[in-house]
């Protein structure tokens, strides 16, 4: 029997929100990402990797609505790749919206693999369903599972609308 936790917001804005979820840190982007959005992205994944090294797991949930980042944002974030993304056990990112959306958000994530001389933990997924499937595996046996994530997501961002 698991205990239903709930996501906790530890950043906001009106753009993007950060939480974190037993191992898991989540992070949704509706507006542009800017670098204080990656310095949180980061924080919150240090802060869990602390706690529990190789355990942790990364979901980014990436809205129709938020445009690619600009060059000085993919810098920082190819930074977070190396630096922070290597001691994730898998990081999966959604991107909501479809065919050019997907292929938008899968080209700058590609992009960041390819210039960086590492292994980046990386898988695309077009549904928040589908991104928690991938991580069902990774995540703590009494946290619930997909679908637990699933629901926790889906609350994070009522409770994310709620305070817009």
């Amino acid at each position: 029997m698991h205990s239903p936790k709930t996501l906790r917001i530890v950043a906001q804005d009106r753009d993007h929100f950060v939480a974190d979820w037993h191992d898991t840190v989540v992070s949704m982007f509706r507006g542009a990402p800017t670098l204080q959005h990656v310095l949180n992205m980061s924080n919150a994944c240090k802060a869990l990797l602390e706690q529990r090294p190789a355990q942790v797991t990364y979901l980014s949930v990436i809205e129709r609505s938020s445009p690619a980042p600009t060059e000085t944002v993919r810098r920082e974030l190819a930074v977070w790749s190396r630096d922070v993304v290597t001691k994730l056990a898998l990081a999966v990112i959604v991107a909501e919206g479809g065919g050019f959306k997907n292929a938008i958000v899968r080209g700058v994530g590609i992009a960041l693999t390819v210039v960086l001389p590492h292994q980046v933990p990386f898988k695309f997924t077009s549904s928040v369903e589908e991104g928690a499937t991938l991580l069902g595996p990774f995540l703590p046996a009494d946290s619930g599972g997909a679908m637990a994530l699933i629901s926790a997501v889906a609350a994070g961002r009522e409770l994310w609308e709620q305070s817009l």
